[in-house]
Order: structure tokens, then sequence, then C-alpha cells
């Protein structure tokens, strides 16, 4: 059978990290003329997250059977304001029917790193996590044919998770998380799959702190958001999503289906669904550099964009490459798609 490439495959190499001692409190309070607002992270972070862990229906016409609800715990370590340690365990508790490639009950464990820009109350976040998705009852081995008699055991596939995210903290210790990512799931010896997998979950500071000072936006010091090169930006990259939107659909005319994960739930319903990827895309887009603007992090507000534009483009230009290949029956694979041709 065909397979998908991965778009992009990360391979992460990790040190062991010494855990930092947790530290007491000091009961006694500060005097009232001395206490100031708590703006630190704590070393430590733990909590709990639900996740729709996908893999391999979202996007398809008939009814998926594979339990996607997860519920999850999870845990950090903060080396300092920008960079921390991510581990997460998420379980199924739905019961799937067992197929050689899933079946029972999901545990997915991963562990990573993750890199974020903060304000007092709100960030933006980037992580890349590393690690296996457990099927506790795939179908392993057929034991006999007449009558049919099948063992099942557990089944483990390497799985990536690399998403990006926003974060807000109503108070320095409380840290409600959203993420959107791509799980790259490792099927077999060549075989990849790119699975959309949003989570959310909401964690608590524990331990030493780490002191820090928030940026304070400062409209004098700070370019206008729509200036001249912001504009020209913006409008770059809607005009590589315009061209990667058109070879997708040209692509789907002939029976494609989107590789892409965060596309693949709406470009199915043609240019209606098209078009609403593009404009949640653009107004994630501008928000994101809205926020990153306010907080003083102008070379990463300008960079979102360039990047969105250089990485349609590129897309575009690989579609419109395997578009032209024709006269042949074997399956065209580009980094997005899987395209048969007619002889």
């Amino acid at each position: 059978m065909p397979y998908m490439r991965p778009a992009t495959i990360f391979v992460l190499l990790f040190s062991t990290v010494l855990a930092y001692p947790l530290c007491g409190q000091d009961n006694a309070a500060p005097p009232l003329a001395t206490r100031q607002a708590d703006n630190s992270l704590r070393r430590f972070e733990l909590g709990v997250s639900v996740a729709d862990i996908r893999t391999g229906c979202i996007g398809t016409p008939y009814p998926c059977h594979i339990p996607s609800f997860g519920l999850g715990l999870g845990g950090a370590m903060n080396l300092n304001r920008y960079f921390a340690l991510d581990a997460n365990v998420n379980v199924t508790p739905g019961i799937g029917p067992s197929t050689g490639i899933a079946g029972g009950h999901a545990t997915e464990i991963l562990i990573g790193v993750r890199a974020e820009v903060r304000a007092k109350h709100y960030g933006y976040f980037l992580d890349a996590q590393p690690g296996i998705l457990n099927w506790n009852q795939a179908i392993t081995k057929v034991v006999t044919v007449n009558p049919l008699n099948l063992s099942l055991s557990g089944v483990n596939r390497f799985v990536s998770d690399v998403g990006a995210g926003f974060e807000y903290s109503p108070t320095a210790r409380i840290h409600v998380r959203g993420e959107v990512a791509d799980l790259v799931m490792r099927n077999g010896q060549y075989s990849w799959t790119n699975n959309l997998q949003p989570s959310a979950g909401v964690y608590v500071g524990l331990g030493k702190a780490i002191d820090w000072t928030p940026p304070a936006y400062d409209a004098k010091k700070s370019h206008r958001f729509f200036d001249r090169g912001n504009v020209v930006l913006i409008t770059g990259s809607a005009l590589g999503a315009t061209a990667d939107g058109i070879t997708t659909q040209r692509f789907i005319a002939h029976g494609v289906g989107e590789g892409d994960p965060f596309a693949r739930p709406l470009v199915k319903y043609g240019w209606s669904g098209q078009i609403s990827i593009e404009a949640l895309e653009m107004g994630g887009e501008i928000l994101g550099m809205y926020g990153l603007h306010r907080i003083g992090k102008h070379w990463i507000e300008r960079l979102i964009p360039v990047c969105d534009a250089t990485t349609h483009g590129i897309l575009a230009y690989k579609n419109d490459r395997v578009l032209h290949k024709s006269g042949t029956t074997t399956p065209l694979v580009s980094d997005r798609v899987i395209l048969f041709l007619p002889p």
C-alpha cells in the first residue's frame, strides 16, 4: 500500500538532567510595605490535560472506530524563563476494535523540550516531544485459520509530537495551555503518517522560584504593528498560502488525500474548506504576531510570516511539479499528498 512520508522528521538527543531540589516556602510573610507582585516562575510544574489522539482517521469519509479522546498527566522542569523539559502521559479510556495496527487502549508517553516567550499573563511556545504510542490489544499473530484464532498483545509505535501553542497565566503559579501538534507516527520501516493532535491542560507551579521581570509595552519605543514591513510580509504569506491552496485543490480534484494533518479536516470539502483553513491560519498568524509585538519580540514577529510564506511557496512548487508528472501508474508521492495518475 502507498505510504505518506512525514514533512519533517525530528530527531532529538537528550542528556541526563539532574533534578533540582524542591525548596520550602518561608512561613513568615513579609511586611505589607515590602510585598511585591509575584511574577516569578516555579522550577517545577504538574498538571492534568486532555488530548485528541488521532492515528489516521481524521479527514476520512468513513466512521472511525479507533478511540481518540485521551486523559493525561503532565510535568515540566523550567530550566529558565525560555526553556523547559516537558513530559506527558495520555491514555484513551475508550476501547477500540483489534486490528493489525491498533486495538484496545492507547497509552502515549512523550518527553521533550519546550521553548517559550512570555508576557506577564500570556506566552507562545513551540515544543518537540519524541516518545512511544502503545496499543494494548492489537492483533500480532494468527494462531489458527479454521476456526480463526487470533493472538492479541501490545504494539509499540515510535511517535514524535511537534507543535505550537498558547499559554494563559491568571496567576504566577497557574498556567493554562492549549496546543495544536503534528503527531508523526512510524507504522513500518518506510511508512510514516502525520496526525493532528490538539490538547489542552492546566498546570500548577511548584518549588523554587525563577525570578524574572515581565516585559512592558511602550508604544513610543516600538514600531507600528501595521507598518510597511509587516504589511508586505503578511501579504507575501497570504500569496504563498493562496498558491498552495490552488495546487492542493487541483490534487483533490484528481482524487488525492491531503497530507497536511492541520488542513486535512477542512480541505476535503473543496474551496469552502480551503478558504476556511486559510482564513484560520492567517488570523492565527496575525494574532500571534501582535502578541509578540506587544512583548517586544520583533524579530520573531517578522520571522513568522517569512517562514509561513516560504513553507507555502515550497509546497506549492512541489505540488505543481508532481501534478505535471503523468503517464505512469506508480503512486507519485510529495511531502503533502499521494497521487495516483492514470496510464
